[in-house]
């Protein structure tokens, strides 16, 4: 198996972080492949395996983070991630890029896109896809984007809006979320505002890629 990464680019880092990183990612690949791969699908059953994976992966860079899915055909999808964070991107592209081919195993750089309708749990505040509708507008090149949740604002807005991001990111992917938006809005969802021609949270991606595949080619 092999490995995947978007097909966008981000800054390069500085010469000492590239350097300071290269054995590092090395070393992690190495204990990867000797220590976790060979346990294939049978060792997500393994009570340590994400404690394991950390610990190692933090001797990287502290902040990054992982997931694992699957498995789908036989294939463990073990998803790399910055959280989110633009200056570890260049990070997770060179630590994917530098995966060896496990069978097995498919290394995927930034958590991928999936579907929204799911739900969202922040302390007591609940909210699905489902009530979440948007409009963007261009932006120094990228998008401008307010988000309308449809929610109670008597209850926390703060958690409504970190649930919101959360889906957003579903929507979008790790990778393209932080890319392509310029600047993100919150505003509560009134009938005068919906009735503007809003679109629901689960048309952004297509949008998005209509957007940018028209304005790149």
């Amino acid at each position: 198996m092999g490995s995947l990464m978007p097909s966008g680019a981000v800054a390069a880092p500085t010469i000492e972080q590239s350097s300071r990183s290269a054995p590092d990612r090395v070393a992690f690949w190495t204990w990867f492949s000797e220590e976790i791969a060979p346990m294939g699908v049978d060792g997500l059953d393994d009570d340590t395996l994400i404690s394991q994976i950390d610990a190692q992966l933090r001797q990287v860079h502290q902040d990054l983070g992982f997931e694992l899915w699957g498995p789908e055909d036989g294939v463990v999808h073990f998803v790399i991630s910055a959280d989110g964070l633009m200056p570890l991107f260049e990070e997770v592209i060179e630590l994917v890029r530098s995966a060896p081919d496990m069978p097995g195993w498919e290394i995927v750089a930034f958590r991928p896109r999936r579907p929204v309708s799911a739900k969202i749990q922040a302390l007591d505040t609940v909210i699905s896809g489902d009530q979440i509708w948007y409009n963007f507008e261009p932006e120094d090149g990228r998008l401008r984007l307010a988000l309308f949740i449809d929610g109670d604002e008597a209850g926390n807005w703060d958690m409504m809006c970190a649930a919101t991001g959360v889906l957003l990111e579903m929507a979008l992917g790790e990778f393209d979320a932080a890319t392509m938006i310029a600047r993100l809005e919150y505003c509560p969802l009134t009938p005068e505002i919906q009735s503007l021609g809003l679109k629901p949270l689960h048309d952004l991606a297509d949008d998005v890629d209509r957007y940018f595949g028209t304005t790149l080619n």
